[in-house]
């Protein structure tokens, strides 16, 4: 059972004072904005549209994500095809990429390469950032480097999850689904004045669970839902000055997650698990192992696969409106989330390989201040301070068949290797930036940051007999390679030019970064000798040239970007087979990589009822310089070789059709489109690690009132049942096992095996709104 994270939480949110301010208000009966030019974009911190913000930006609004029925990461990324979602072992694993660049793994001391935010807090991670989509007014996603107005600046983008205001009127909503796989979700919204014309609230609910979706013949199926989530919003707003936003979120999730399959089984090993022996237990296995596992979604693991973790967050924000038209805005967060996992790493029936319990317990403080001009001066600027911290303690211990470890008298393989880490980072910020319109059609926009960061961490790793006395001496990380402070100089400059009432250009160069860090890995110099604790500062230089407007035909909205992304010293992650033949991973900086391509996003209005939207990107990310890569076998050259999770082309289509049919009523139907071109999910380049091209298929018809109070809808996702994988890599029991022979076993013949992580397959449901 994870413990309780309330008290703590509401001890430092009582003292926390804080402000903020409106972030998107938008009327929840499906009146959000349908053109470029409407839809606000806050992360910008200026309330800018579309089109009028001079980045690189999608914004999937409430009646988009409402429409498609995202429900989390994954879907997302079929909305917005530059994004790019991977998960494996654990959530705690999963990574968001944009642009080609993913952050390297999942390690606590890393920082994020696309940071997520929370109605503009920083959250670290997708695992503790948000669940599940429920009652959110828009996803904004920002691509390239973030470096003036983001703490910990992001190098490769952010993602910006807004959530509902108060309103200002009596409303709610209530939306349930039932589908394949047991398919039971609900959700409640209800909102309106507490106070009239002073105080508003607001109260989101949410459940959602589903069985999982790959069969366990000797286990609990794997990849299942089951969260339960609350998120409570006060509202002060007289209409005068001062205007404050209050935020309590809850949430819990436990899932049977994440088992992957196993492709490419030679006939010897098949043969070798159905061939049962009372004499010693790896002779034969005698327990199943599914042929086919990625086309029939079938697997066979005798132990637990567990995913637990509690999440509470208190956000207070306020806005300040001087006389002179100047605003303050202060913004106070906490975020504590604790993670518990179990985890079978043999992923087969052997009792074998086994984490039994890790548990991670994050705890995140921010405070940031703003001061911003009046709207209307004619130099707008913005000035501020930030401060971060994050503690995070991770404890686990990795356990092996006691009787493989007894083989040649408990001298070479370790029964338990207990391991702990605590990590503190902190990040303390200033940073301004200023818009002078020099012409009326010409601006010029400046800014700077100037980021301090301070890193510690202590870590241990043990390798016990099964009698608990050593096998080896523990290791540590040395005490000159557990701190690293440091700052960097941030930011960017932009020339814009109105080309018309209609169209406007504007090219930019932004320097970003993303800080130093330390491995958490106690035991690095003892697998790879000569190996450093400490990884670099990424420095990344980015130069954008963009259209944006609306054209003259279909009521056409459109924007076009073109971007070279330069990175030195990028962090990547390197893998090497330890000394108990066990893929294990570190961090390391490569010299230079380059990301470069084009980003289009369209919609049209051809005719009444009709909304197409097109989603494209056009990208190739390289490695530019990586002559000192470490590979499972040692030292290799991966210069010029693409960047993993990078396809070459991405593309979302999104066609939707409404129209009246008499007595109040509606029909409509929607059809998603999503494309990806292949990519390798791993830097060995392995070819059976390359996910080859693919295209899926979303679709939903549905029948409503004209008032947009109630829906019927029938959807289908995945439609076509493409089964796809994000991460991959060879089984770790074969390896173990080669120490069989010396019990008078052979080694378990794995020849060309592979796991990999695959996605959802087909999923279909019925889903009822109603709203008032």
């Amino acid at each position: 059972m994870l413990r309780s994270v309330r008290g703590r939480a509401m001890l430092l949110a009582s003292v926390a004072w804080a402000a903020g301010g409106a972030a998107i208000a938008q009327d929840q009966r499906g009146q959000e904005a349908t053109t470029l030019d409407e839809v606000i974009v806050t992360a910008t911190k200026r309330n800018q549209t579309v089109l009028e913000a001079p980045v690189s930006v999608s914004v999937v609004t409430a009646e988009t994500i409402r429409n498609s029925g995202a429900t989390n990461f994954s879907e997302l990324s079929t909305l917005v095809p530059s994004v790019v979602f991977s998960s494996q072992q654990s959530p705690v694993q999963s990574n968001v990429g944009m642009r080609g660049v993913t952050t390297a793994g999942g390690s606590a001391a890393l920082e994020p390469s696309v940071g997520i935010y929370v109605d503009g807090v920083f959250t670290d991670r997708t695992a503790i950032g948000i669940g599940d989509f429920n009652d959110i007014a828009a996803v904004e996603v920002l691509r390239g480097p973030q470096s003036t107005l983001f703490g910990n600046a992001s190098p490769a983008g952010i993602i910006n999850f807004v959530t509902q205001d108060p309103g200002r009127t009596f409303s709610g909503e209530l939306r349930g689904t039932i589908g394949n796989f047991n398919r039971r979700q609900f959700a409640a919204t209800v909102t309106g004045p507490l106070v009239a014309d002073t105080l508003y609230g607001r109260v989101s609910v949410f459940s959602h669970q589903r069985d999982g979706y790959l069969d366990n013949l000797i286990g609990p199926d794997s990849n299942d839902q089951n969260a339960f989530g609350l998120r409570a919003k006060l509202l002060y707003d007289t209409g005068g000055p001062l205007r404050v936003v209050g935020t309590v979120e809850y949430s819990d999730a436990e899932q049977n997650c994440c088992v992957p399959v196993h492709t490419n089984v030679p006939d010897a090993l098949l043969n070798r698990f159905a061939t049962a022996s009372s004499n010693f237990p790896f002779v034969g296995s005698g327990v199943p192992f599914p042929r086919n596992q990625l086309e029939s979604q079938t697997v066979a693991v005798n132990g637990l696969n567990t995913y637990e973790q509690s999440l509470l967050s208190l956000t207070l924000r306020t806005d300040y409106t001087f006389a002179s038209g100047h605003r303050l805005t202060s913004i106070s967060a906490y975020r504590e989330v604790d993670q518990f996992s179990a985890a079978d790493i043999d992923f087969t029936g052997l009792d074998l390989l086994n984490f039994p319990g890790v548990q991670r317990d994050n705890q995140h403080l921010s405070q940031e201040v703003r001061l911003a001009s009046p709207d209307d001066a004619d130099v707008s600027w913005l000035i501020g301070a930030y401060a971060f911290q994050k503690e995070v303690t991770e404890d686990s211990a990795l356990l092996i068949n006691a009787q493989t470890a007894a083989l040649l008298g408990g001298n070479v393989l370790a029964q338990n290797s207990p391991s702990a880490n605590s990590i503190t980072n902190r990040n303390f910020a200033v940073f301004g930036e200023a818009t002078w319109s020099l012409t009326d059609r010409l601006s010029l926009t400046g800014g700077l940051r100037w980021n301090f960061d301070d890193k510690n961490i202590e870590a241990f790793a043990s390798r016990l007999r099964a009698n608990g006395t050593p096998l080896s001496p523990t290791q540590v990380i040395p005490a000159d390679k557990q701190q690293r402070d440091g700052g960097e100089l941030t930011g960017r400059v932009v020339l814009e030019y109105a080309l018309n009432e209609d169209l406007r250009t504007y090219g930019s160069y932004t320097r970003g970064y993303k800080a130093f860090g330390i491995n958490d890995d106690a035991n690095l110099l003892r697998n790879v000798p000569g190996a450093d604790f400490f990884f670099d500062s990424e420095i990344v230089d980015n130069f954008e040239i963009g259209l944006k407007g609306q054209l003259g035909f279909w009521d056409t909205d459109f924007a076009a970007v073109a971007f070279r992304t330069e990175y030195n010293d990028f962090q990547a992650l390197s893998s090497f087979t330890d000394t108990n033949n066990t893929l294990r991973f570190y961090l390391q900086n490569a010299a230079s990589l380059i990301s470069q391509g084009l980003e289009l996003d369209v919609t049209s209005r051809p005719m009444d009822g009709l909304t197409v939207t097109v989603a494209a990107t056009y990208l190739d990310a390289t490695f530019d310089s990586f002559p000192n890569a470490q590979g499972p076998a040692g030292v290799i050259d991966l210069s010029g070789r693409p960047l993993t999770d990078a396809p070459r082309w991405s593309a979302s289509t999104v066609i939707r059709y409404e129209r009246p049919i008499g007595a109040g009523l509606r029909v409509f139907g929607q059809a998603d489109v999503f494309h990806r071109s292949s990519v390798f999910t791993e830097l060995t380049y392995d070819p059976n690690l390359r996910q080859e091209s693919h295209t899926k298929i979303n679709a939903r018809i549905g029948l409503g009132d004209q008032g947009d109070r109630w829906s019927l809808e029938l959807w289908g996702r995945n439609l076509t049942d493409e089964i796809t994988f994000g991460r991959g890599g060879r089984p770790v029991f074969g390896g173990v096992t080669a120490v069989l022979p010396a019990g008078g076993a052979p080694s378990f013949p794995v020849g060309n095996t592979y796991i990999k992580y695959t996605g959802e397959p087909r999923t279909y449901g019925l889903t009822l709104s109603y709203r008032f």
